[in-house]
């Protein structure tokens, strides 16, 4: 994640939902005429100085037990409360459910959900591990991409045997095959590429059948083109240098001070690749991440170089032609020129920005940027340190001015309106930033007045709710961050969006406009508090009995009925177990897929 600035760090200047309020005060609401309903709302226990562990579930995929440690025993959960639902209206007042911090009782019995167990999931156990983890849609692609340039090089080797050919396959065939695989990598993750295949796929697109629909969501598995160009780019090296030893060799010329130099550059961009790759294994990228991003940076950058030296040396020694005739006619040398263009915008668009923060607890500081807008499912990337680390948080969209209610009833004091996101009305971005690592930690603790962001916003994974008219949202923790963007940007033409967040101490951490703003989105949302169980909640159940729920109603416009899907912001471990365990059972799922 990216460094933010934050300014306020007294108490004395903290928001008011941070702070005692009457929310968080034992009162009773008075009941009048008006139907006003008395609520008891008690005062939470101190906000306990502990490591946020919510997101710690179990990644058994193949856990067939549905009363496995995943499933709560007792829970606490948030609802529409009192005071941020209740409005002048009493119509609106009787609509809304009221909920407080409820003890003892089950998400999904307290909702009216069903509580039995899950369908069993579909197939063997051999069958959902092909079709849902090892053939996800992300390493399908990568299949095509890596097993496509096999099928050429296995094709061009063998002609070239058959045949005793040696102009079938030469090294500068092979060289050039490098360059235009390392050319597609670096072009899939360029952020106006992500953004045009979001358009198209993941906001154009939403007309399309639903079939269709469910396939195109997939969009954001787009990474497999990268790694599967790069470790393709990788195999056509090793060719490349088997081809090009095999043509020194086989001349009569003794060993030139130029093709040492090739062999020296040639050898050590194999390593550096091969290093490259090693240190992108997904248990190492988790495990190694800094290094895994240093690696990738620093190496990938010295790669571009020794290609561009090796590419004058090769030039200058096998050509009867002016180095520059060579270079003009030599189609590495144009993807080159791309490949380079390609790693340097990027720091072209870096730029120190002012930030406002707004400390809404000490586990989470919001960052406000005034120099853009945004759509609902981009990221931006923040950092304090540019050359060392990058880090991606989502956006959310300043929400619009608040209409001006014409109403000759008189307003009710002991009443809390709801309340909204700061900076309504105006231009620019927030970033919520939780407590989830050290660099995090460093700035809730010490947020800047200044802070960098690199590039331009991107889209992600959230932007495929805008394709379904009934989405199911679900996210753990600071995951609801990126998907405030989508309440606040609804479009029209999402009839029924259902939430579902599990966090610790929502209320306290995240405030109370967040809470408000969900329950605007969805008055029936499921807000669990995990810091109030004694086991995490079982999200696939809940995601499960929702989206149930949301495909058992009559359909919305263009949508029929069962045309419903569930996205999941969450990290990791929680993503792939929830995503496969809808999957598995019939439900479209989707979540982030983590390969960068």
């Amino acid at each position: 994640m990216l460094p933010l600035s934050r300014s306020l760090t007294h108490p004395h200047s903290l928001p008011d939902y941070t702070r005692d309020s009457r929310l968080h005060q034992e009162r009773e609401l008075p009941t009048s005429e008006d139907n006003y309903r008395s609520v008891l709302v008690t005062t939470p226990p101190p906000f306990p100085d502990v490591e946020d562990l919510s997101d710690s579930e179990s990644h058994d995929f193949e856990d067939n037990n549905e009363t496995s440690i995943t499933q709560p025993t007792k829970a606490f959960f948030l609802g529409p409360s009192c005071d941020t639902l209740l409005d002048d209206d009493p119509n609106t007042r009787e609509k809304s459910k009221t909920h407080s911090l409820t003890p003892a009782i089950n998400p999904l019995e307290y909702h009216g959900l069903d509580n039995s167990p899950l369908p069993p999931k579909k197939g063997s156990r051999f069958y959902r591990y092909v079709r849902w983890n090892f053939g996800s849609v992300y390493r399908r692609i990568f299949c095509l991409a890596f097993l496509g340039n096999v099928a050429a090089l296995a094709f061009l080797i063998t002609q070239s045997t058959i045949h005793g050919d040696n102009k079938t396959l030469t090294f500068q065939q092979a060289g050039t095959a490098v360059t235009a695989n390392l050319l597609a990598a670096m072009l899939v993750r360029n952020e106006h590429i992500v953004n045009v295949l979001f358009w198209v796929f993941g906001t154009w697109s939403r007309r399309l059948p639903f079939w269709a629909r469910k396939l195109v969501a997939k969009v954001y598995s787009y990474g497999g083109i990268h790694s599967g160009g790069a470790v393709a780019a990788t195999f056509w090296y090793i060719a490349y240098l088997v081809l090009l030893t095999k043509d020194f060799q086989s001349g009569s010329a003794p060993l030139s001070v130029v093709r040492s130099y090739i062999y020296f550059v040639s050898y050590g961009i194999l390593f550096m690749l091969l290093s490259m790759l090693i240190f992108a294994h997904p248990r190492l990228r988790v495990v190694m991440h800094n290094w895994f991003e240093g690696i990738h940076r620093f190496m990938g950058w010295t790669v571009v170089l020794l290609f561009w030296a090796q590419t004058m040396l090769l030039s200058a020694d096998v050509s009867d032609i002016p180095l520059g005739q060579a270079l003009l006619v030599s189609p590495t040398f144009w993807m080159l020129i791309a490949i380079t263009l390609l790693v340097i915008y990027p720091w072209t668009r870096m730029r120190l920005r002012d930030v406002e923060a707004e400390v809404l607890s000490d586990h989470c500081v919001k960052l406000n940027f005034k120099y853009r807008d945004v759509h609902y499912g981009q990221a931006i990337r923040l950092t304090d340190a540019p050359l060392k680390e990058t880090h991606a948080f989502g956006v959310v969209p300043f929400p619009a001015a608040p209409e001006q209610k014409n109403s000759t009833k008189p307003s009710r004091p002991d009443i809390k309106q709801a309340q909204t996101l700061s900076h309504a009305g105006e231009k620019g971005f927030s970033v919520f930033i939780s407590n989830a690592g050290d660099w995090t930690r460093k700035i809730i603790q010490n947020p800047p007045t200044k802070i960098y962001t690199r590039g331009t916003p991107q889209f992600g994974v959230l932007r495929c709710a805008g394709l379904f008219e009934r989405p199911v949202i679900v996210a753990t923790g600071s995951g609801i961050a990126p998907c405030l963007s989508l309440f606040v940007q609804k479009p029209d033409h999402l009839r029924g969006i259902r939430v579902v967040w599990s966090a610790p101490s929502p209320l306290e951490t995240y405030g109370q406009p967040v809470i408000d703003l969900i329950l605007k989105t969805d008055p029936k949302a499921i807000i669990i508090d995990t810091r109030k169980m004694k086991l995490r909640p079982d999200l696939v159940k809940v995601a499960f009995r929702v989206w149930e729920e949301q495909t058992r109603g009559e359909g919305v416009g263009r949508e029929k009925k069962g045309e419903s899907a569930v996205v999941i912001i969450s990290n990791q471990k929680v993503t792939k177990k929830v995503v496969y365990g809808l999957e598995s059972r019939g439900v479209p799922a989707y979540g982030a897929i983590f390969d960068s």
